[in-house]
């Protein structure tokens, strides 16, 4: 009878030899994968072959050997003929003739010129007529809804034109904590935005004229330190209106009833001035 300890030694000669069986096989595949390389290196150095430039679509290199040769695939060609109107185009000792275009004229408008000129769709955007939502306005509103019907204005006019308003002088407002006394609103230029809308077949006239400019002050500190002539960016909007019945301004998305009537026409001014990059509104009457 077989003891434990000499089955234990048999399988152990087993797993021996089985180890060493593969190791052999694995040995004897990597050399004969070293051999099929080797062989394939010889082939291949004896082997000659043609490179030369093709064509396939663009240029391209291509390997041939003479029992194997590769086709050239080239973009199709066409021909046109032109009929129309030429234009003679000269270099140093030759010409050629091209197809004739229309010869224009280009000039960049000027930096001065582009900047007065684009605020006028900046402002057209951000003023609005607001009338009661039973006003019986015969041109039908841009917008309307359950607060009003709102007209936006349609023609504006550039005036560049120096215009000095005294009519404020001494209006205090507040600025920022400071107490401002106006003296002086000198502006350079002005939109003038229009709009005519009929009430009662009597055709009205709406217009709000954009000034920009500066605002000269005196003003007064939180420590009571009183500075003169300190000027601040400003805009000064003029609304007119020969409308009598009620109507607002919106301006910047603030609301302004009409002002005080003067010679059967309605006047209202409302200042923005900038201080430190932030605007600030303010009714002047």
């Amino acid at each position: 009878m077989v003891t434990l300890d000499e089955a234990i030694n048999e399988i152990d000669s087993y797993i021996k030899t089985i180890i060493q069986d593969m190791i052999n096989f694995r040995s004897k595949r990597l050399d004969a994968s070293i051999k099929v390389l080797n062989k394939l290196k010889e082939v291949m150095d004896t082997v000659l072959y043609t490179y030369r430039v093709g064509q396939l679509y663009d240029k391209a290199i291509k390997i041939e050997r003479p029992a194997l040769k590769q086709f050239d695939v080239v973009k199709p060609s066409l021909q046109l003929k032109y009929t129309g109107g030429k234009t003679r185009l000269y270099t140093d000792s030759a010409y050629i003739d091209v197809p004739s275009v229309p010869v224009f004229v280009f000039e960049p408008i000027s930096p001065n010129y582009a900047t007065l000129h684009a605020g006028t769709e900046v402002f057209k955007k951000h003023l609005a007529l607001k009338f009661p939502i039973n006003a019986e306005i015969e041109e039908l509103p841009d917008v309307e809804n359950a607060y009003g019907k709102y007209y936006f204005f349609e023609d504006v006019t550039y005036v560049p034109i120096y215009k000095d308003f005294t009519s404020f002088s001494g209006k205090r407002i507040t600025l920022m904590g400071m107490i401002m006394e106006i003296n002086l609103i000198a502006t350079s230029y002005y939109y003038n935005y229009i709009r005519y809308l009929t009430y009662n077949g009597v055709q009205h006239l709406f217009y709000v004229n954009v000034y920009l400019g500066r605002v000269i002050a005196t003003t007064t500190t939180v420590s009571g330190q009183e500075i003169d002539n300190v000027e601040y960016p400003c805009t000064l909007f003029e609304f007119v209106t020969s409308y009598p019945e009620d109507v607002n301004i919106i301006i910047f998305g603030n609301e302004y009833r009409k002002g005080e009537v003067i010679n059967d026409l309605w006047y209202k001014y409302v200042l923005m001035i900038i201080y430190n990059g932030v605007p600030t509104m303010y009714e002047l009457n």
